[in-house]
């Protein structure tokens, strides 16, 4: 199966919301959400695609922010392979595309947030050069709904 991994074009907009529901994951929400990284708004958005027969079969976004004190940094998130792909090389063939465009776009840093209990991906990132920066524990405190 030959697999193109590239940057998405507008056109594919409805593939890549097939493919993210097909994920299980709600394309719509995330794109029409406030455009904000970790350090501040967003200067620019794009997805990195796998795309095979005209059907994505994996999808990523970049998001372009500015650290204050590091200058432009990408942010990934909504890292998505297809479950039958998932123990492929394709993993490692986006986040070196990923790795491409922050170079020629002269990004200081790349950054993403990966769920403890996903080692798998946590792995693949090592192995492409990334490193555990920190661990943080996310908290909620619930409340019992309100009729009013």
């Amino acid at each position: 199966m030959d697999i193109e991994v590239r940057l998405a074009t507008a056109q594919e907009r409805t593939a890549l919301e097939e493919f993210y529901n097909r994920e299980g994951q709600n394309f719509q929400e995330f794109t029409t959400r406030a455009a904000c990284t970790p350090v501040g708004a967003t200067l620019e958005t794009m997805y990195v695609v796998a795309v095979t027969e005209g059907m994505v079969v994996a999808a990523l976004k970049l998001d372009i922010g500015k650290d204050p004190k590091l200058g432009k940094i990408g942010f990934i998130e909504h890292f998505e392979i297809e479950d039958e792909l998932e123990h492929t090389d394709l993993g490692l063939k986006m986040l070196n595309k990923i790795i491409e465009i922050a170079e020629d776009k002269g990004l200081r840093a790349l950054d993403t947030l990966v769920t403890e209990s996903r080692q798998d991906v946590i792995n693949l990132h090592i192995e492409s050069g990334f490193k555990e920066n920190r661990k943080e524990v996310y908290l909620r405190k619930d409340f019992k709904a309100r009729i009013f």
